[in-house]
């Protein structure tokens, strides 16, 4: 991209050029980035080979390459506050969302600060990456379960306070909740991760930089699953992990990727700027479909409940809207009277949607959260977070609306 000093694009404009190179000589250069393959780069001397290791990632693959160097550069520029002069993030591409989140974790923590306060509900491979492999690396695990649907509305803020303390290196927290799709309060829980002096991680998945940008709220890193909404094709795996310019640990970010090695191939950097070139009308056209569904199965007999942003009362509205202006997502879910066998007939019947255990895709597809993204849960830990058998985790695509809701109702007949 070639903007004029000081312009400010929009993330409709940043998203469509992603990786675009810049003024091509008369000779011309490729529109789109090209894949190299190449896992090392090849030198003359020492003094060649010197300066590349200084300077330049693409001299192993590890480091980074042409296509997903210019993916973080893309990546980056979404993410940074619009209408500030923030810098944007440090940011490195992960072969994973669990790979990015790993890679903030490791940046961030200290040896006098271990412990790690995850806000749930949330992905269930968050806590578990932090009960599992992390623990044994000396991370210790601390969870704060905000109330779920049916419960009093409480103080984000002041649940995260009373569980952060001088041993916490960072609060983990999403602004769209997986799967009961509520709102985060970031901005409170940013607060009372920095009074603790902790950093503030926001996993954006759900938001997306084009509904949510954390770091305008304070937040001091920020990951996404790369897999989901922003390549959504369902032929990418990856992640992102951005660090704040100003944060005291940010010249570590790319350094410890480097060790850790969990970089993608340059064929998934290349598949997922593809993907994000068209992230800013799929998500609109998605969201437009998640609010019109959200509305449609809150009049339906055989649904108990309806998991959208805003729907939990006068605070819940207040909140999305102040913190999702421009749109509540392309996601909801919904919990079926009938329970899980309710929802098994409910899939046999639809013809057009799918169940799939992951979500962002160009078409719609649902999810069962107690068999897939929360398997690894006991039922009691399920059921107090309010996961049970009858969720059903919607994540809506770009579909006519009218196909979707005949097949939904096709779906909720079935399932009685």
């Amino acid at each position: 991209m070639n903007p004029e000093p000081g312009e400010e694009l929009a993330p409709e404009t940043l998203a469509a050029q992603a990786g675009s190179p810049e003024l091509p000589p008369p000779s011309g250069v490729p529109l789109v980035p090209p894949i190299v393959q190449a896992s090392v780069y090849a030198y003359p001397d020492l003094d060649a080979v010197d300066a590349a290791m200084r300077s330049d990632r693409r001299v192993y693959r590890r480091y980074g390459d042409e296509a997903t160097m210019r993916l973080e550069e893309a990546l980056a520029a979404l993410e940074t506050p619009r209408g500030t002069a923030q810098e944007p993030p440090v940011t490195r591409v992960t072969a994973s969302g669990q790979a990015a989140l790993a890679l903030l974790l490791l940046t961030l923590a200290t040896p006098e600060r271990r412990r790690v306060v995850v806000v749930r509900p949330c992905y269930g491979g968050t806590d578990a990456l932090l009960a599992g492999p992390l623990s044994r690396a000396g991370l210790e695990l601390a969870t704060v379960d905000l109330p779920h649907p049916g419960e009093p509305v409480q103080d984000h803020g002041g649940l995260v306070a009373a569980a952060a303390d001088a041993r916490t290196c960072a609060v983990v927290c999403e602004v769209i909740a997986n799967p009961l799709i509520g709102v985060d309060d970031v901005p409170a829980i940013v607060r009372a991760a920095h009074t603790a002096g902790a950093a503030c991680i926001v996993d954006n998945t759900f938001g997306t930089p084009f509904l949510f940008q954390p770091f305008a709220h304070g937040a001091d890193a920020v990951m996404h699953s790369l897999t989901k909404h922003l390549s959504g094709h369902s032929d990418v795996v990856g992640g992102v992990a951005m660090i704040a310019a100003h944060h005291p640990q940010a010249a570590l970010l790319d350094p410890t990727s480097r060790l850790l090695g969990a970089t993608p191939s340059p064929f998934e950097s290349w598949l997922a700027l593809r993907g994000l070139r068209t992230a800013a009308l799929r998500i609109a056209r998605a969201t437009e479909n998640a609010a019109a569904l959200a509305a449609w199965f809150a009049g339906r007999a055989q649904v108990a409940a309806v998991h959208y942003p805003g729907l939990r009362g006068p605070q819940d509205e207040e909140l999305a809207a102040a913190l999702l202006p421009h749109g509540r997502g392309p996601m909801l879910s919904v919990e079926l009277r009938g329970g899980e066998a309710a929802v098994d007939r409910m899939l046999h019947a639809m013809r057009l949607v799918r169940l799939a255990p992951s979500l962002g895709d160009v078409a719609t597809t649902v999810s069962h959260p107690a068999r897939t993204s929360h398997r690894g849960l006991s039922d009691a830990e399920r059921d107090a977070m309010g996961i049970t058998g009858g969720l059903l985790r919607v994540s809506t695509g770009i579909e006519a609306l009218d196909d979707l809701v005949a097949d939904f109702d096709r779906g909720l007949r079935a399932g009685g």
